[in-house]
């Protein structure tokens, strides 16, 4: 994780690329109405990288149950994408092109760090993601979210929905990391 996303409008077959589950470096996905795409807002700057809008918190685009993992792969039927900003014909369907590695959210400490007690909608997915996990293999919440360097949440998050390649992605690399060291997140 994360991955490389394309939109696409079955009516004008326009479309953006934009990455999902790298919390460390973007608040998320936003449907920019005055650039008409989807754009990452980099944690960084927390602005539009077409128009210098800045988002607020509700206005980031939750895409958990609308994009399938590689392949179209989907548990269930995925819910519509917002409609085109282009044409507004239709509503963007979503392809899951390429898988990077985790690493770049694992490893990330310090970015991650600085994002602690903030509540936006990218971090919000990969933790709702990561507890379907821990649920399952019965493992400990503080020492996995300490191994993603995740604060524990004093609020409900800003959206409660699981993102199935997210997910997927969570319980491979744990599943790896716990075959190295068993006990790890017990």
């Amino acid at each position: 994780m994360p991955y490389q996303i394309q939109s696409r409008c079955a009516a004008c077959q326009q479309g953006d690329i934009f990455l999902i589950g790298d919390w460390t470096r973007y608040y998320g996905v936003y449907a920019c109405a005055t650039c008409h795409k989807l754009v990452n807002i980099a944690v960084t700057e927390g602005t539009c990288p077409g128009c210098g809008v800045r988002p607020a918190v509700a206005d980031y685009y939750d895409y958990a149950a609308s994009i399938p993992y590689l392949g179209g792969q989907s548990p269930h039927k995925l819910a519509p994408g917002p409609d085109c900003l282009r044409c507004g014909q239709a509503t963007l369907t979503f392809e899951n092109q390429a898988h990077l590695n985790m690493g770049s959210v694992v490893h990330n400490e310090a970015d991650a760090k600085t994002t602690w007690g903030m509540d936006y909608m990218e971090k919000a997915i990969f933790m709702n993601s990561a507890v379907p996990v821990m649920q399952e293999f019965n493992l400990n919440p503080a020492k996995v979210f300490a191994y993603f360097h995740l604060h524990l949440p004093d609020a409900p998050l800003v959206t409660r929905r699981v993102s199935y390649p997210i997910y997927l992605d969570i319980r491979t690399h744990l599943m790896t990391k716990r075959l190295m060291q068993p006990d790890q997140f017990q």
